[in-house]
């Protein structure tokens, strides 16, 4: 209970010190040493016997251990490697223009939904974006570009959703 009182009264008095600094009315006096591997604090507390049992007293604490943080690392994940194949970006724009997506995108200006030029900015040219791409536009969805829903394509195969990503992308 002693050493709870005397480690409440040290983390007390370093406030109050650090307080004291920017004003200079003190209540309390403390002395305060750091090392790198011990504090040693001597602490005077005086504390009216009438109202507490715990009688005035003076206590020397000694190699206390400093808890150092410990070092985190910031590690940056690795960039996902860009697709630079050449791609036959003619089979992907055909294929839209024979298509139902223009009655919600166009390829400069939003309509419904974002504009061709506005997905490709948004999605590096990455295996990972041109997969989630050919399967938002298989499954539809919503969310990302507003409240209004893209409709679902189960119709179309893989390889003609991912020729329609890929000329998609190649418009950045």
């Amino acid at each position: 209970m002693k050493r709870m009182l005397i480690m409440g009264v040290c983390a007390l008095s370093i406030a109050c010190n650090s307080a004291s600094e920017k004003s200079s009315n003190a209540d309390s006096t403390a002395s305060i040493q750091m090392d790198t591997t011990a504090v040693n604090a001597t602490v005077t507390e005086v504390i009216d016997t009438t109202s507490s049992p715990i009688q005035a007293s003076e206590t020397k604490v000694s190699e206390v251990k400093v808890k150092e943080a410990p070092v985190v690392k910031e590690v940056k994940s690795p960039e996902p490697a860009l697709v630079e194949q050449k791609v036959d970006t003619k089979k992907g724009e055909t294929l839209i223009s024979k298509s139902d997506c223009f009655a919600c995108h166009k390829v400069n200006e939003k309509l419904l939904g974002p504009s061709y030029k506005d997905v490709a900015n948004k999605y590096p040219k990455t295996k990972a974006n041109i997969d989630y791409l050919v399967n938002k536009i298989k499954v539809g969805g919503s969310g990302v570009w507003g409240a209004i829903p893209m409709s679902p394509h189960p119709a179309l195969s893989d390889d003609d959703a991912e020729a329609m990503v890929q000329y998609i992308l190649s418009l950045k």
